[in-house]
């Protein structure tokens, strides 16, 4: 088995094991869209990144058996460290020994990530793949961030508890989802999530948000104290490539007070988002989620099917 620098000429055969791959996720997850799945699309994804990056193959006999192709992204997570990132579609293995053929691709990847000073070696897998999560999990590797979709219908989920109310939000709701915000963003740099500080939209850019017809914004209220939100995107998304179409809203936040958890808000707050973009003709929704956080894995997992794992390793030296 040869291992070298992926060149155009195996850009097409490399298209080709992804897209493989890619079928059984959509035959376990069928809301997937199709497009990762047609092999020029992905040959087309793979080439734009070797115009900015590079990968490795593995070949025998003249026959392509995996490959590895990464960006290089400063600040990576919001923290100072260099890393690589490895996205879904940037690698695959086949063969009776696809084991062997990470691993090999992985060594020759990791020698170069560590000539360029890369602090974090990151990469993102399809959860149908048994044998690959075991092989990444041997070479370091922990879970990160979950990537998960689900059909666009309602949830029909349990009413909710003493005065709680749910409705969409309007300009004169941003000072309040503006402040709870602000401390959901606090939740995530506890134990034991432990995440680097951020901080959400301000008033302006909340505004901006919802001034977006595709955008919008749940409101759970007890009386007039907002107890908890959920805003959906229905434009832009940081997520995985794979659940990305015009037919996709995402989740990109979602947080209920601790004082009003249990209540049904969190179910009440999806519901009523899914029925209104069902109404727009929108197949499916989409949201991540960092693994250790326990209140998010808890809730979202007993609605949406995970579609990518992303994966992190943190060399020691």
């Amino acid at each position: 088995m040869l291992i070298t620098d992926c060149q155009p000429e195996h850009v097409a055969e490399a298209a080709v094991l992804f897209t493989n791959r890619y079928k059984l996720q959509r035959e376990a997850v069928p809301v997937l869209p199709a497009r990762m799945g047609d092999v020029d699309h992905v040959a087309n994804r793979l080439r734009e990144l070797l115009r900015v990056s590079a990968g490795v193959v593995a070949v025998e006999n003249g026959r392509l058996l995996g490959y590895l192709a990464w960006f290089l992204v400063p600040d990576f997570r919001g923290t100072p460290r260099l890393g690589a990132y490895v996205p879904e579609w940037g690698h695959a293995a086949a063969g009776r020994d696809r084991a062997a053929v990470y691993r090999a691709l992985y060594r020759a990847a990791a020698g170069r990530w560590s000539a360029a000073s890369c602090q974090v070696h990151a990469l993102t897998m399809l959860p149908h793949d048994e044998e690959a999560k075991n092989i990444w999990f041997w070479q370091g590797f922990g879970l990160t961030v979950v990537d998960a979709v689900r059909p666009v219908y309602p949830l029909a989920p349990p009413p909710l508890q003493g005065k709680l109310h749910v409705r969409q939000a309007t300009v004169e709701d941003v000072p309040a989802l503006t402040a709870v915000d602000a401390e959901h963003w606090q939740h995530y740099s506890r134990p034991p999530i432990l995440m680097p500080p951020h901080t959400g939209l301000d008033e302006a850019g909340n505004v901006a948000f919802l001034s977006r017809p595709r955008n919008s914004v749940w409101l759970a209220y007890d009386g007039r104290q907002l107890a908890g939100f959920l805003r959906c995107d229905g434009c832009d998304f940081d997520g995985v490539e794979i659940v990305q179409s015009d037919q996709t809203v995402a989740i990109t936040g979602a947080y209920v007070r601790p004082g009003y958890r249990g209540q049904g808000a969190a179910a009440g707050l999806l519901d009523a988002a899914l029925r209104h973009y069902q109404a727009l003709g929108f197949a499916r929704c989409a949201l991540n989620f960092e693994s250790f956080n326990p209140e998010a894995a808890a809730f979202w997992l007993r609605y949406f099917a995970p579609v990518c794992y992303s994966l992190l390793r943190v060399p020691e030296s």
